[in-house]
């Protein structure tokens, strides 16, 4: 018999007890919250994902709300939408529940300005720590809510003289509560340190990281603004920076996070001396520094934007090696209600070493990672002369401009969704490092294979998959989903077609029989499918061991020829369009 969701009224709620309400209408969903939450940590309320989602749930009151995203369409990312544009609920913390964590699925829930990602996949420690911590912040933002309304209502009753002296105490009450809420958010942003601390053992993707350890300093500790630097050589990198007042002031959105924009390293600058000497500046006023301090103040940016900067709180990232890889800087000390205070205080400088740790040990784990990578593409360029450095970065530049148009045609875009573009990046450049589990005799022979012999070529997507397939991170999972779909073919004669990383066949759920074929269509990750696009592309247009390099317009015919066949039609279509920039991409990483 089909197992059916109960759905349920709601119970009483105070306060102190979070609400968390599930939209959804899918076992598993409902079964991962039931299993994470018990009854004295918070009330579960399940109600159906329909066209009556949004009224129900207002009418619940809910501290969370987690909605699950499943199937082709776009129900749940438009109700997601919903919560957010509607004044009753756009304050409320809201989390996407995913099947399985696909990536652009991520991006465009996280476009919805959901708070968190969760799936099937994560443990329900995990789920539990995260929907709770989420609840911290929702039982604030609802209390603080509360005391705004019954303060409104207390001015207005004010003017009745009669009620005067009992008003006042009301009043008294609630700014005592206030200051208690206070110390509440205070401690939710406390929670968070810790949250990201742990994180960091999580995530290689640097970017959102980075730009989220930014964020939560200034939120902490009251800051206008802030940039990361990251020292590069003899310069400063402006590699992530925020700032409220300009991001209000343009009226257009949130402005660029990430910079190319570089800074000498030297002492005529506050963020050059702090990378130098390894200390930390606090001061109250940059345009007052004494002329005889060892650094100076550089205007440069405040008359080119019209902004004012004043207090600077800036420190070192240092390494345990003591080599200074950056520095993070706050400017413009605020209070919580966003009014300017004098300067950052000793206890904001204490607060800020945190971070600085934080930012300093993902640069350093980052810095690895991305050493790793190199080693194992300079291990498949040294075994395979295909495989050369070039090739590696044409193919990830070109999978970068066609993963852009993709995500443009369908309204996406923003940090999360440049994290994404940077994770296709990673693993495009390591879409053939299972190579070098092919003998030599194979990949350098210089005519065309045996029918063996082009079967045991085949086996690289089986061993470049493999090596990314334990305990898996946003980039593991990436590059697995490349390595080994990237021979796929849109009409489905491509390979390996429906099989683990161990080669074992994955089995129809309808007849229990091993699937046969190669995936077709939707069925192969659009990562892999624009990586396959690039990768032929690359490969008709120069030289191999087997082949010399087609002319320009063979190519290009060959290409057009293969939509629908081959390759996805859209992404043919997106690739003529963005021609001229991919030839741009070409010239820039020419075999040398």
């Amino acid at each position: 018999m089909e197992e059916r969701l109960e759905f349920h009224k709601p119970s009483n709620q105070s306060l102190d007890q979070p609400l968390i309400v599930l939209i959804t209408n899918e076992i598993w969903a409902a079964d991962a919250l039931r299993m994470a939450l018990t009854n004295n940590q918070a009330q579960l309320e399940i109600i159906p994902r329909n066209a009556e989602s949004l009224e129900r749930a207002i009418r619940l009151v809910p501290t969370v709300v987690a909605v699950e995203i499943s199937g082709l369409g776009t129900e749940g990312f438009e109700l997601l939408g919903a919560f957010a544009r509607d004044e009753t609920t756009k304050e409320i913390p809201c989390v996407a529940m995913l099947p399985l964590p696909d990536p652009l699925k991520r991006a465009a829930a996280f476009a919805c300005n959901v708070e968190d990602c969760l799936s099937r996949l994560n443990d329900s420690d995990e789920i539990r720590t995260r929907i709770l911590t989420l609840a911290k912040l929702g039982i604030s933002k609802m209390r603080e809510c509360v005391l705004d309304k019954e303060i409104v209502e207390l001015q207005t009753r004010l003017k009745d003289r009669s009620h005067l002296q009992t008003e006042r105490e009301r009043l008294n009450a609630g700014l005592i509560q206030l200051g208690a809420n206070d110390k509440d958010f205070l401690q939710i942003r406390l929670d968070g340190l810790v949250r990201i601390g742990l994180e960091l053992n999580k995530v290689q993707d640097i970017h959102l990281l980075m730009d989220r350890i930014l964020s939560e300093a200034r939120k902490l500790i009251g800051a206008d603004a802030g940039t990361l630097y990251k020292r590069e050589n003899a310069s400063l990198r402006f590699a992530y920076t925020q700032n409220d007042t300009l991001a209000r002031r343009g009226g257009l959105g949130e402005p660029p996070r990430f910079s190319s924009h570089m800074l000498p390293v030297s002492e005529n600058s506050i963020a050059g001396w702090v990378s130098i000497s390894g200390e930390g500046v606090n001061i109250a006023n940059a345009y007052t520094i004494e002329p005889s301090s060892p650094f100076q103040f550089d205007q440069s940016f405040d008359r080119s934007t019209g902004y004012k900067t004043q207090s600077v709180l800036a420190l070192p990232l240092r390494t345990s090696l003591g080599r200074t890889v950056g520095v993070l800087q706050l400017i413009n000390a605020i209070n919580s209600d966003g009014r300017s205070r004098p300067r950052f205080s000793e206890t904001d400088q204490a607060l800020l070493s945190h971070f600085a740790s934080m930012a300093t040990a993902a640069i350093e784990r980052n810095q690895l990672h991305e050493s790793v990578i190199k080693r194992m593409l300079h291990m498949a360029e040294s075994h395979d002369p295909i495989e050369t450095a070039q090739h590696v970065e044409r193919v990830a530049g070109i999978a970068g401009v066609l993963f852009e148009e993709w995500g443009h045609r369908r309204g996406l875009g923003g940090v999360l969704f440049e994290r994404q573009r940077d994770l296709l990046r990673y693993a495009a450049r390591m879409h053939d490092v299972g190579k070098v589990g092919v003998t030599d005799s194979i990949l350098k022979k210089p005519a065309k294979l045996t029918a063996a012999e082009f079967k045991i070529a085949q086996r690289h997507v089986l061993i470049g998959a493999s090596y990314f397939q334990d305990e898996p991170t946003e980039f593991d999972e990436s590059s697995l989903e490349v390595l080994l779909n990237h021979h796929e073919k849109w009409n489905g004669t491509g390979y390996p077609g429906y099989v683990h990383c161990d080669g074992s066949s994955i089995l129809d759920p309808v007849t229990n029989q091993p699937k046969l074929g190669g995936k077709r269509g939707d069925e192969i990750p659009v990562f892999a499918r624009i990586v396959s696009v690039a990768d032929v592309f690359d490969a008709l247009s120069h030289k191999r061991c087997y082949k010399e390099a087609w002319p320009e317009q063979r190519v290009l015919d060959t290409m057009r020829v293969e939509s629908g066949n081959h390759f996805d039609p859209e992404l043919i279509s997106i690739f003529f369009e963005k021609l001229p920039l991919i030839r741009q991409i070409c010239d820039l990483n020419k075999e040398v």
